[in-house]
């Protein structure tokens, strides 16, 4: 992509679909998508890779119809990490500062970090992100942003730590390769849809983004601007279908297409008169959608009441003053924030649509719908100066952790230290 303005492609693998972006940047606050395409994807399930040449086929797919909409060649992208098999924890590690004058140095930063991921790294899994939380001089209490050049006799380094097997990587790294696309850095799905879906204000103030896919709900909570929870649940939009299908008796295909066209999850919105014709697997049959509603609720439920759990049990849940932003293809359905209010007992509302990328008339609505928030995330980390949840490569040396801990964040309150 020799072009006079920057270029930089980002591509989604999902459960169901491949989604695939080509934007010029023309700043980093304006970047121009000239290039957008989807392919389905069958090569997965709940977020795991169980075919790999079809999800090559895939990529490559999506891959094609998005280069001959912007008339160039990808050989580049940056990537997103399907977060089913996600593990992300609290970590911290305590080192002393030896030195005479007791000054913090970056070896002493380095340090803490070590410590703080040896009692969690494995050797089977690779920690794809280090986010920084904060520092405590001296056990203070009170956590600095860039301990460097201070002096105390100890520090703790505090860290969200983001770690995905070595398979995973491994299996996610050969699609790639199969596609003949290098990749330029890889960033967990679900922290490159909150870069895309969440305000500032919103990452400030304490926020949830849940963000339900085909296969998957991941849940990401940001509090005083930095991430404090993620976690991913094993549940997403085909559970609902598969339920449908299998309640009235119809295919998967059918049990989506009603799905689409009449799912509901607020029973008050649905009239009792209002009936659907299906094609069952017996042949013709007419149902009340009443009846798909409560068979679509019933899932959902459970969704957001596994939600609630993990929120509850990080504590989390009471630092949500903006409440909870909703993404994903599965939350596009009629009814779902009364719903999300009415089980987590917080204000919500779907996802707000990046305005740092734009697109010509004719392609904007497109780029606006959800199937493109994770790859518009890509794009926007591209341009980022705080990368930390972006993968570094497998030879990375300890400078990269240096550069993002000297961007850790500062005025943590007592609500965030207590979700810890």
């Amino acid at each position: 992509m020799n072009e006079a303005v920057p270029s930089v492609v980002a591509i989604d693998i999902g459960t169901h679909k491949v989604s695939v972006l080509i934007g010029k940047v023309h700043a980093p606050d304006n970047i121009q998508v000239i290039g957008m395409a989807t392919a389905r994807n069958r090569g997965m399930s709940k977020g795991k890779i169980v075919s790999l040449d079809k999800v090559i086929t895939a990529i490559k797919n999506a891959v094609q119809e998005a280069e001959d909409m912007a008339e160039c060649r990808v050989h580049s992208a940056w990537v997103s990490i399907p977060s089913a098999e996600l593990k992300s924890f609290y970590a911290s590690g305590r080192t002393p500062i030896d030195n005479s004058d007791h000054s913090i140095s970056t070896s002493e930063v380095v340090r803490a970090l070590e410590l703080a991921k040896a009692s969690h790294v494995t050797s089977d899994h690779y920690l794809v992100s280090a986010v920084p939380l904060g520092f405590d001089l001296d056990d203070s209490g009170e956590w600095v942003q860039n301990p460097v050049r201070m002096s105390a006799h100890s520090m703790t380094g505090h860290y969200q730590l983001m770690m995905l097997p070595i398979s995973t990587m491994q299996n996610l790294d050969r699609a790639m390769k199969g596609a003949n696309i290098s990749v330029e850095k890889m960033v967990v799905s679900s922290l490159a849809t909150a870069e895309a879906s969440l305000l500032k204000d919103e990452k400030e103030y304490g926020v949830c983004l849940v963000d339900i896919g085909a296969g998957t709900t991941n849940i990401a909570v940001y509090l005083d601007g930095r991430l404090a929870f993620a976690h991913t649940l094993q549940r997403g939009g085909e559970h609902v279908t598969r339920d449908i299908a299998a309640v009235l008796q119809t295919t998967t295909e059918e049990a989506e297409r009603i799905k689409l066209l009449y799912g509901c999850v607020d029973l008050k919105v649905v009239k009792p008169d209002h009936m659907i014709q299906i094609q069952g697997i017996d042949g013709p049959q007419t149902i009340s959608r009443i009846e798909l509603t409560e068979i679509i609720i019933a899932r959902y439920e459970e969704i957001f009441g596994q939600v609630r759990e993990e929120l509850e049990k990080s504590g989390a849940i009471y630092g949500l003053y903006h409440g909870v932003v909703l993404t994903g293809d599965a939350c596009q359905i009629e009814g779902m924030i009364s719903l999300v209010r009415k089980m987590l007992g917080v204000s919500a509302h779907l996802g707000n649509p990046p305005l740092q990328i734009s697109a010509d008339d004719q392609h904007l609505a497109a780029l606006r719908r959800s199937q493109y928030a994770t790859a518009a995330g890509l794009l926007l980390f591209s341009q980022s100066e705080t990368q930390e949840a972006v993968v570094e490569p497998e030879d990375t040396d300890h400078l990269s952790f240096v550069k993002r801990i000297g961007r850790a964040w500062s005025g943590l309150n007592e609500k965030l230290k207590s979700v810890f």
